[in-house]
């Protein structure tokens, strides 16, 4: 056992409702051969600023572990991410520190942060750990990953039942997990493919089909065949019926609208007439009669559609999808392209959170640079997508991690690893209330380098568009609040974001210019890899140049990801109460 010490803290929910009581789980270890009374500290800031703080006294056995649950009350604001610093006291002295984070919203809307569980086996009846660790990662949204009987008879009477990949499932499991996200705070989303039917029931409706223009049945992977969503297709009624009886009758929260990428057009053959079927503009109408029907059994029901390597995000942008969820795949292969992906789904969808599948292979597929290549390609495309606004769905149960689009066979984490994980979830969701503010703008292309004054950077190499060899500069910005990240790509040998990647060197010298119309109230400067990811404030000077005043701002060095808050005054100001 280890010294006296905080040997865990997190959140006893994946994020808190506006007003609901929040909790801290605090595991503490006494190694000592003494019991001893500790004291812990916890404060909680927004930003900087310490919004509220509580001490408890506990009685520690010796050579034992004590499990406390700390009570904070309840918090009233539409969005916002704190932090929880924690503080272990003997004796009056400082012996142990820990950091996590939580976040309050009135509307889980505001933050979309997407797991998946795959395990339904009988022998995981009874196994917590598994949203434990999901919980710890503030996963409100969780996928349960083929779950069901057959594609086009989702729920099955019986207790245990093989699925057409030849697994075995527990419906008590099943229901038993959904239970667990609900406690936790989390929203449990059904896996429905939208399209895909077993051989046998497309067999029994053939004209339920699609078809390639060579006359043949579309299929997918020897198993499945491809019907036809129409309006005007049985099917279209009939899969949206298997939805509702899985949130009827199993409890869940919502549907995942999965879909494969293809086909895009096909041909149906509806009471025996050809007819050539444009999917994107179909996709919608189903999206909305899925919708619609849902809403009648259950409130606040989630709907995500799955558009498969960035198709067709501007026809479904606007339907009545909670979040845009963007598979990505090749040629979608470089950084900047997420941004890319990013950028246009939050425009045409008018300002939606935006979730990247984006798998990491580097965790199945280890190279010359071994886990610690995949755990650096990790920790670079966490900071890229959070950067720009968006959400990454790469965890699950106990450590899984996502290298593929068949979730079952998921990936682990090194142990060593989870940590590093965990800190940089936690830097998410402490900091999601500006990283996903509503009304930030990229202005990254149109800001900096070139003729462009408003931001300027020296003592390193950089770029603003994610170039290998140099510091990603990405500035998103509203009249209140400019936030500058720098992502390290100075020792990556390329800019795909799927391959490993080499450890960043450090960079250091680095001076960033910010132009400002206004006071600057403060400039802080938070990384996931340093000082439990507390924002610490950094000195600045005002210059006055011919474009008027710029605050000139000396950085630390940098490691992999960090970011400079630079608050402008305004009139009005949000309180957290």
């Amino acid at each position: 056992m280890t010294a006296i010490g905080i040997k865990d803290l997190y959140p006893l929910k994946a994020q808190f409702a506006s007003g609901e009581e929040v909790a801290l789980a605090v595991e503490l270890a006494n190694g000592a051969v003494q019991a001893a009374t500790l004291h812990i500290r916890v404060f909680i800031r927004e930003l900087d600023r310490i919004v509220r703080h509580c001490e408890l006294a506990v009685e520690a056995p010796a050579q034992d572990e004590v499990r406390v649950e700390l009570k904070l009350g309840s918090f009233e604001a539409a969005f916002v991410g704190l932090g929880a610093d924690a503080e272990l006291l003997m004796d009056g002295e400082v012996v142990s520190r820990l950091s996590t984070a939580f976040d309050v919203a009135d509307d889980w809307r505001r933050a979309t942060r997407y797991g998946f569980l795959s395990d339904f086996g009988a022998e995981q009846a009874g196994d917590a750990s598994d949203v434990l660790w999901m919980t710890k990662l503030h996963l409100n949204l969780v996928q349960f990953y083929d779950w069901m009987y057959r594609h086009d008879d989702l729920v099955s009477a019986e207790e245990v039942y093989m699925d057409l990949m030849g697994r075995s499932v527990s419906r008590k499991v099943v229901e038993e997990k959904i239970a667990l996200c609900h406690a936790h705070g989390m929203k449990a989303v059904a896996y429905g493919a939208v399209y895909a039917a077993s051989k046998a029931f497309a067999e029994q409706h053939p004209d339920w089909r699609l078809y390639t223009g060579a006359g043949e049945p579309y299929d997918f992977i020897g198993i499945f065949n491809i019907m036809n969503i129409s309006p005007a297709s049985p099917w279209h009624g009939h899969i949206v019926a298997e939805y509702g009886k899985a949130v009827e009758q199993l409890g869940f929260d919502g549907i995942h609208m999965d879909t494969y990428g293809f086909p895009k057009t096909a041909w149906s053959r509806l009471e025996g007439v050809p007819r050539l079927e444009r999917l994107e503009e179909q996709f919608p109408a189903l999206i909305e009669s899925t919708r619609e029907a849902l809403s009648e059994l259950k409130d606040d029901v989630c709907l995500i559609f799955n558009n498969v390597g960035n198709w067709p995000v501007d026809t479904v942008a606007r339907a009545s999808q909670d979040a845009i969820y963007v598979e990505v795949w090749k040629p979608y292969e470089r950084y900047h392209h997420l941004r890319e992906i990013i950028g246009w789904a939050q425009h045409l969808s008018g300002g939606k959170n935006v979730i990247l599948a984006a798998y990491l292979k580097p965790f199945r597929e280890l190279d010359a640079l071994g886990e610690g290549g995949a755990e650096n390609g990790y920790r670079l495309l966490n900071a890229v997508v959070s950067a720009h606004g968006a959400h990454h769905l790469l965890h699950g149960e106990n450590g899984g991690v996502l290298t593929q689009g068949y979730y079952v066979d998921y990936s682990r984490l090194r142990p060593g690893f989870m940590r590093v994980v965990r800190d940089y979830c936690d830097f998410g969701v402490r900091y999601g209330h500006v990283l996903y503010a509503e009304g930030m703008r990229d202005v990254s292309m149109t800001h900096a380098d070139g003729d462009n004054m408003e931001y300027t950077f020296e003592g390193f190499p950089f770029s603003t568009y994610g170039e290998a060899g140099k510091v990603w500069t990405v500035i998103r910005e509203k009249p209140e609040l400019k936030l500058v990240h720098f992502i390290n790509l100075v020792s990556a040998s390329d800019d795909r974001w799927n391959e490993a990647k080499e450890t960043p060197s450090p960079v250091e010298g680095r001076i960033v210019r910010v132009a400002v119309d206004g006071e600057v109230e403060s400039v802080l400067l938070a990384s996931p890899d340093a000082h439990g990811g507390q924002a610490l404030p950094l000195a600045f000077r005002l210059e006055t140049t011919p474009r008027g005043y710029t605050a000139v701002i000396a950085l630390p060095p940098l490691q992999f990801w960090d970011v400079v808050l630079v608050r402008v005054k305004t009139e009005e100001v949000a309180e957290i109460r």
